[in-house]
């Protein structure tokens, strides 16, 4: 019996350390992928979130209120992150709504690099499920999500990637 605890034991460290592996090698994936900018360039994901800057990357639909608001009060708090953190909102618009994306953007004034993931390969590799969804990365490397937005989230978002201005 002891033997058999034992076993499962190990046998679940070994699907964690597969599972933590495989995330990473996706995470590596992820960052091979291109998405569009807003003039119908192709940009390669690990560009986007190079740099010393701590780079906040927003997934979001133009369908989706919660999305509008968090990137509203991220615009609203503009001064306090603006030449320390790189904010870009990444639309997850399918072909179908793309086109409403650069007129959305232009209306609401938003002062963030736009993306868009029309086929959602980014979104889906990264393992965005519902938006709006977070990321924060530094150096490359993926330090913080976040899914759903609650008012009051962006300021702890902004605090969090400051955070990474002093490392």
């Amino acid at each position: 019996m002891l033997l058999l605890k034992t076993n499962i034991i190990h046998m679940k460290k070994l699907i964690f350390i597969c599972w933590v592996f495989l995330g990473s090698l996706l995470a590596v994936h992820a960052q091979n992928i291109q998405v569009e900018n807003l003039k119908g360039q192709q940009v390669v994901f690990s560009e986007i979130i190079k740099g010393d800057k701590p780079v906040i990357v927003s997934f979001w639909a133009t369908w989706c209120k919660p999305c509008m608001n968090e990137m509203e009060a991220l615009k609203d708090l503009k001064e306090e992150w603006q030449g320390k953190v790189r904010i870009v909102s990444i639309s997850i618009d399918d072909a179908r709504s793309k086109s409403k994306v650069p007129s959305l953007v232009k209306a609401r004034k938003f002062p963030f690099e736009i993306y868009m993931d029309s086929n959602q390969d980014l979104s889906k590799k990264l393992n965005v499920q519902n938006v709006p969804f977070v990321f924060i990365y530094h150096q490359g490397k993926q330090v913080y999500k976040h899914s759903g937005y609650n008012p009051g989230d962006e300021d702890y978002l902004i605090s969090k990637a400051l955070e990474y201005t002093k490392k």
